[in-house]
């Protein structure tokens, strides 16, 4: 029985130690986008001014798709695209979009703003194949906004 007793007082010690150790170690989360961030709410005060360009150009992208969005289905769509890419403009203000994106991010731009679509249909692409755990949430409303607009005129 000597070898149960020290089982057991690691056990309570370590019971009581993993409260103490978890606290630290379990930060509250940082704040995340408001559930009704759009691109008309977003704060982008912050947004520095290399990346600027991005809110621009994708809040011209979207402002010149809603004429084209002449069905329910197409603003419902619409609406969702809104707040994805209200979601990365949030994530840009709060400098929460990693280095290796940003620069994806502004070539993707400049070819929306150049009406490249077959170059930036390309840079989406890659950026889904090679940086989708983070631009996800907002590459697939991107996606269909070059594509309405492609489509569109």
């Amino acid at each position: 029985m000597p070898g149960a007793a020290p089982g057991a007082m690691g056990m309570g010690m370590g019971a009581a130690a993993a409260p103490m150790s978890q606290k630290p170690a379990a930060p509250a989360p940082p704040p995340g986008p408001p559930a009704n961030i759009s691109i008309a709410t977003v704060d982008t005060s912050k947004v520095p001014g290399d990346q600027r360009a991005a809110i621009t150009s994708l809040s011209n992208l979207f402002n010149s798709c809603v004429p084209l969005a002449n069905n329910p289905a197409k603003k419902r769509e619409m609406d969702d695209n809104t707040k994805k890419i209200g979601q990365l403009f949030w994530r840009l203000n709060a400098g929460d979009v990693s280095e290796g994106v940003v620069p994806k991010l502004l070539q993707l731009c400049a070819a929306i703003d150049a009406a490249d679509w077959h170059t930036a249909n390309h840079i989406q692409v890659q950026m889904t194949t090679t940086d989708w755990e983070e631009c996800g949430f907002w590459l697939s409303a991107v996606k269909r906004l070059i594509k309405m607009r492609q489509l569109g005129g």
